[in-house]
This record gives C-alpha cells, structure tokens and sequence, in this order.
C-alpha cells in the first residue's frame, strides 16, 4: 500500500530551526545531534522527500566516518571540531530545504502573519527565505556567462576568480531587491489592513504528532548522562 506524503506546516519548520541553535548551547552536542538528524529525516521521508533524505543521511555519514578518522588515526582536533560544527547544522539544513523548495511565498507569509511578530519582520524573513533559491539561480547565470566570455574560477588567483562572481551578484541583488518592492506593493503589502489568504495553514494531527516526538527527544537527549 503506497503511503501519502504529508505536508508539514512552516511554523513547525521554524520553530525547529529557532530552537535547535539554542540548545546547542545549553545541552551536550551528542546525543543531542543524533536526535534532531533521526527527526529531520523522518520529517522528510514523511513529506515524500526520500531523495533529499537519503543525500543528507549519506552526507551526515561521510562526516562522521571523518571526524572518527581524524579523532582516532591523527587525532586532528580542529578537524574533528569542524566535521562536528557541520553535523550540528545538518539537521537544520534539512528542515530548511522544506521552507525553500516545497512552499510557496503565500504559504509562508499566511504563516508568519499568525504569530505575533512584527509586520516588518515578517516582510524580512519571507523576502530572505525566497531570495536563497534565487541566489542560486542568479549563481548559475553568472557561472555561465564566464563560462561563454572564456573566464574560468582558478583557485591559482582566488580574489581575482571570486570578484567575477560577487560584483555581478551585487548589481544583481539592487535590481531584484527593487523587483520584490515593486511586487509586494503590487500586492498590498504594505497595507495596514488584515489580509486575507488563500492558504489556511492549520496545525492537523500529522503536526501535534510530529512535535510531541520533538519534545520527546530534545527530553530524552537532555536525561542521557543523569
């Protein structure tokens, strides 16, 4: 029997990505690490994303094999403290390619304005969560014009290659922030009014299960060496 994907709500997705920062820095790096990983990938394979799931859990193991490596063999400490840093922000990174491919700017804006947040703040937010995957298109654009002006990225002359790719980013960046003004004045952004939305984005039961096995975690990870 073939399973039907389910659609997390954003809020869930943020809360997440607020919250996992913070605890790093009260609680103990591991089991902690391995927890959110565990939930990250759940999340995703319930949400139908089983390619992205697998590419993250062959990355998040590639790093650890590294740091084990590094540890046991050289017993490089700066190494194995950055392999460490990046397996924390895994699972962050996996919530968030949810926020950036799978919802659109109307999903996330008819969240957001549910909370009691700032409308200015609320504007920001959806306007740099939407500009990541532009910045990633605008990227490729830029690669490709080198690419046909017979400029390659030699890492022989790094400032020289990387100025190439920033100042046309920059240029780019004033042209599109002038874009999204225009858009989201188009569309009543600034009006002082409550506005209506298509999307009704409802806390269901797939959510409150999903959260409560959060807690659950973040508790069992917090209660492992008492």
């Amino acid at each position: 029997m073939k399973i039907k994907a389910i659609k997390i709500n954003p809020f869930l997705v943020l809360f997440f990505n607020i919250l996992i920062p913070t605890l790093f820095m009260f609680m103990p790096a591991y089991p902690l690490n391995y927890v959110l990983m565990v939930f990250a990938s759940l999340v995703l394979l319930l949400s139908g994303k089983i390619k992205r799931a697998l590419i993250f859990i062959v990355i998040y193991g590639l790093f650890f094999g590294a740091s084990t490596f590094f540890m046991n063999v050289f017993q490089v400490g700066g190494i194995v403290i950055f392999l460490s840093i990046m397996m924390q922000f895994l699972p962050c990174l996996m919530m968030a390619t949810i926020l950036f491919k799978d919802y659109t700017t109307a999903e996330l804006l008819s969240t957001l304005e549910k909370l009691p947040l700032p409308r200015n703040l609320v504007v920001a937010v959806i306007i740099t969560l939407r500009y990541v995957p532009t910045f990633k298109r605008e990227f490729g654009y830029i690669k490709e014009s080198m690419r046909l002006r017979g400029i390659a990225f030699t890492w022989k002359k790094p400032i020289e290659s990387f100025r190439y790719f920033i100042v046309p980013q920059l240029f780019r960046c004033t042209a599109l922030a002038e874009e999204v003004t225009s858009a989201g004045l188009v569309k009543g952004i600034d009006a002082n009014i409550k506005r209506t939305s298509y999307y009704e984005q409802k806390f269901r039961k797939s959510d409150t299960f999903l959260a409560l096995l959060l807690i659950i975690g973040i508790m069992w990870a917090g209660l492992w060496k008492i």
